[in-house]
């Protein structure tokens, strides 16, 4: 008898030991009693009734990614290959717990399940370039159509997104090609265009270099009209010349000198001119003859 209380004693003591759970930080423990459910477990340390009590599931409060990927055509018949990632979490109330634990019988296949099905009916309605620009619509469209059900599951949606969108190598080159040719008209516009600007600039610069020019000349031939004037006058004082002879006398010294540039210019070629006295006289006197016809009008008729 005396042996029994002990051995009684350290049987309780082991049975309690056993029952012992130590839950960790973000984590539940599903608790049935006598196979239905009856409390939940949270973290820290817990006891369960021995015997009565057992563990049906443990539950991670954590985030959780759900990765799939898929193939489904699209309104315009291209098989797109889509990649996604599902972000999750179990609903921590205990309502949501139970949800999760117990309404699903294998949770990776109907999730994986009702995500393709979502996927394939909003691929359906879009073409395969819509999809490229709708990335971003369409996880929002799918994390719309998922909320329900899975809070249903005892699940909240965290995040849902497209990690991925392709299409047969045939379809992606011709998508290439055309994008190589947009580029290739918007090079030939700008050259265009670059062109355009160019040639307006160089016709204002000539336009510009030639007033410019026009005036120089302008301002040359002033220079020598003063400079005729004045040497008319020094000349009339001199000799009291009258002023058609001066003027045919100032021609026939720059046509002179004219001859003298010209011979002593380095890239002259041969030049054959008539440089008799004779000549030089004859050419005083036409030019005399042709003064005093401009001058007096009478003589030319």
């Amino acid at each position: 008898m005396q042996l029994t209380i002990p051995i009684i004693g350290a049987l309780v003591l082991i049975i309690l030991i056993a029952n012992i759970r130590i839950v960790e930080q973000n984590n539940v423990f599903v608790i049935e009693f006598l196979g239905k459910f009856r409390r939940i477990m949270d973290a820290g340390l817990n006891f369960k009734v021995p015997f009565l009590e057992r563990v049906a599931a443990k539950v991670t409060l954590r985030q959780q990614n759900f990765a799939i990927r898929g193939s489904y055509p699209s309104k315009d018949k291209v098989i797109v290959d889509v990649a996604t990632n599902l972000i999750f979490a179990v609903d921590s109330g205990p309502d949501g717990i139970k949800k999760f634990t117990y309404t699903l019988s294998n949770r990776d296949q109907s999730i994986g399940a009702i995500i393709e099905n979502s996927l394939r009916t909003y691929i359906a309605k879009e073409t395969h370039e819509g999809i490229l620009e709708k990335k971003e619509e369409l996880a929002e469209h799918i994390r719309n159509d998922l909320e329900e059900q899975f809070s249903d599951w005892g699940m909240t949606i965290s995040s849902f997104q497209i990690t991925e969108v392709t299409f047969p190598a045939t379809i992606t080159q011709a998508m290439s090609e055309v994008v190589a040719s947009e580029q290739l008209k918007k090079a030939a516009a700008n050259k265009g265009e670059a062109t355009k600007i160019q040639a307006v600039k160089e016709a204002e610069g000539e336009k510009e270099r030639k007033r410019l020019q026009g005036e120089g000349i302008a301002l040359e031939r002033e220079a020598i009209s003063q400079g005729l004037k004045e040497s008319i006058q020094i000349v009339r004082g001199a000799t009291g010349q009258n002023s058609a002879e001066i003027l045919a006398l100032l021609t026939l010294t720059q046509y002179l000198d004219t001859l003298k540039s010209i011979g002593l210019t380095g890239n002259s070629k041969v030049i054959f001119m008539d440089t008799n006295v004779t000549k030089t006289t004859d050419l005083m006197q036409q030019l005399m003859a042709s003064f005093e016809t401009s001058v007096d009008p009478k003589k030319k008729a």
